[in-house]
């Protein structure tokens, strides 16, 4: 079902995808050990597994699913910034551990900044129209757009 499809993708995927080249970038950028970088990873994608696919229950209101999903949903879509965050706290912390000074600072700026607008950007944006009062009146509008 298509429906399925993009919600699990906007509320999961595209971040585990973004968490994997954030990783791949901080450990060609920094020389920090891969392993340290992997666990931070781990707590990221386990994060966004959980408070995504729970967090798509927000959604299940209109599709005709018990009133309760609503709730369950905004709650853990009210938690989808806490992977960003952490995914910010994440690239500063191995940008600060570093063990080389990249001459690319391109590729270290957009580590950083990866982070920081993804948590602006999906974090909190999309949490000021999570919960579900204000989701009533702004589902299916143009808010986000």
């Amino acid at each position: 079902n298509w429906w399925w499809v993009v919600h699990l993708w906007v509320e999961g995927v595209w971040e585990l995808i973004l968490g994997a080249l954030l990783a791949f970038v901080l450990i060609k950028v920094t020389g920090v050990d891969r392993e340290v970088i992997e666990k931070w990873l781990y707590v990221i994608i386990t994060l966004t597994l959980v408070t995504g696919i729970i967090g798509t229950g927000h959604h299940y209101y209109w599709i005709g699913a018990p009133e309760y999903w609503q709730w369950w949903g905004s709650v853990f879509s009210a938690l989808e910034p806490i992977p960003f965050f952490a995914m910010t706290v994440f690239a500063f912390n191995m940008v600060n551990r570093r063990r080389r000074e990249h001459p690319n600072k391109a590729a270290v700026l957009w580590a950083l900044g990866t982070g920081v607008m993804a948590f602006l950007g999906a974090g909190v944006w999309g949490f000021l129209h999570t919960l579900a009062p204000v989701n009533y009146y702004t589902h299916g509008s143009q808010i986000t757009a």
